[in-house]
């Protein structure tokens, strides 16, 4: 089922999620994470952003497929994610984000990390990540404790963008 994606300015966005019951049934909630997201065309979403405050996400690197540059493809559900180990070295790259239409702006992360997680079948996942799956997975890990992309630019770029910011919060939040 297709869900409405939250924008800006929703309170539900800023809230700290809790962790999915290993005994619930998640493939409902995968499947709506999936659905939105195909319907939208994004490469990632949290379950924060359909307004469900569970631990939650998917990741799909199909969209990139015109980008210059190759991108390894992937399509993964993460339950209870970790990230457990962060690089030191770090990458730049421009960001968008599917409850910030519209925007987009450089933000810097860790260019790998180690991180644990349950799949869609509740299996224990340890992996090393690098690159754009590292990023993906960084970004709609954020959306699990309240943090959004904006929040990780200068305070000068997002005085920048307030007005922009202001508008979505008008245009969506009634």
């Amino acid at each position: 089922m297709v869900a409405k994606v939250i924008k800006y300015g929703s309170s539900i966005l800023r809230q700290h999620s809790t962790e999915v019951e290993t005994t619930s049934n998640t493939s409902e909630l995968i499947k709506n994470l999936f659905d939105t997201l195909d319907k939208e065309g994004g490469i990632g979403l949290a379950a924060p952003q359909i307004g469900v405050l569970k631990r939650a996400f998917v990741m799909d690197s199909n969209p990139m497929d015109s980008d210059e540059e190759p991108v390894e493809k992937f399509r993964r559900a993460v339950i209870n994610p970790q990230i457990v180990a962060k690089s030191n070295e770090k990458i730049i790259y421009s960001e968008g984000c599917l409850s910030i239409p519209g925007i987009y702006e450089e933000v810097e992360r860790p260019q790998s990390i180690s991180v644990k997680y349950l799949d869609e079948s509740l299996n224990p996942i340890e992996r090393e990540l690098v690159g754009i799956e590292a990023r993906i997975f960084q970004h709609e890990f954020d959306h699990l404790d309240g943090v959004l992309f904006v929040d990780r630019i200068s305070s000068i770029r997002k005085s920048l963008i307030s007005s922009k910011l202001k508008r979505i919060m008008r245009q969506f939040t009634k």
